[in-house]
């Protein structure tokens, strides 16, 4: 089966195919790279104000289309849930400071997770960085 096109994933999650949707979703889903709100901006192939990028991010988080993860200098960064992505459990990424590209990693130990569910927890990142084999 082929990939699923933007405008068909939005109309899957209920949401409307708008061209800018649609254009912000595609940059996504084409690179195994996530994104900084400046990036998306200067990617995009269409013109769209900040602030509508920013809430159309936060629809796609919410819906469960984009995962976001924080970097090491606090900038929240954008990816497409691939539907490997989405099936997987809580795990941790690995991103390549020179080709941006984003690794899953292993599924965190049971063990682990169980030891957090004391705490009331709103958001959880796992984002290592370094270099990749391929750089």
């Amino acid at each position: 089966m082929g990939k699923q096109s933007a405008s068909d994933l939005l109309k899957l999650h209920t949401k409307r195919p708008t061209d800018k949707r649609v254009a912000l979703l595609e940059l996504l889903m084409d690179s195994p790279k996530a994104y900084a709100l400046s990036e998306i901006e200067k990617k995009l192939s269409i013109s769209i104000d900040r602030v509508t990028i920013y809430r159309t991010i936060n629809t796609f988080e919410a819906v469960g289309l984009v995962t976001k993860m924080v970097d090491y200098r606090g900038i929240c960064l954008y990816m497409f849930n691939h539907k490997d992505h989405s099936a997987l459990s809580t795990h941790p990424h690995f991103r390549c400071k020179e080709c941006g590209k984003i690794v899953c990693l292993p599924s965190l130990p049971r063990s682990y997770l169980q030891k957090l569910e004391q705490y009331k927890i709103d958001e959880m990142y796992f984002l290592m960085e370094g270099i990749c084999s391929e750089c």
